[in-house]
């Protein structure tokens, strides 16, 4: 039987995250997949494996000035592993382990072009606004929020 296991990110995970990131997600990432997020942060982060191979991770966080907040930053599922529901369950261990720290919702960010994104957030039940100029001028965003937790068949 195939199983899916998830875990926290650790200071280790950015090398092979780093090394995959760019062609599973069909271009560059740069600077958004930060190393702060798996040295600083990686206990809030989710990695994924699926029969102990690496199949995605979840780069998240708390947020300090909203404490019931938690925000998902970037995830990156493995492209020849996609709609196999690990996507979902990135989104899912991370809205378990933010509801454990006390918060009560969860909100994710996609570009206006990206239709995929789109439809999977509102696919797990999150609301979107299209905020213009969100991340930088002429840097629109579908900014997408949702009440924890993320139920498993959340359509």
């Amino acid at each position: 039987m195939s199983a899916l296991s998830f875990r926290p990110l650790g200071p280790d995970d950015f090398a092979p995250a780093r090394e995959v990131a760019d062609e599973w997600m069909g271009r560059e990432v740069g600077l958004v997949m930060h190393r702060l997020f798996f040295d600083q942060l990686g206990s809030s982060g989710v990695w994924a494996e699926f029969d102990g191979d690496f199949c995605g991770f979840l780069l998240g966080l708390v947020s300090q000035r909203e404490p019931d907040l938690a925000y998902i930053h970037f995830h990156v599922v493995d492209s020849s592993r996609r709609r196999q529901g690990i996507g979902a369950g990135l989104y899912r261990e991370f809205g378990d382990r933010a509801l454990e720290r006390g918060c009560t919702r969860v909100r994710a960010l996609a570009p206006l072009w990206n239709t995929q994104s789109i439809a999977f957030h509102e696919g797990l039940g999150f609301h979107g606004s299209e905020q213009p100029d969100f991340v930088g001028l002429g840097q629109d965003r579908v900014v997408f929020e949702r009440l924890l937790p993320i139920e498993a068949a959340a359509r």
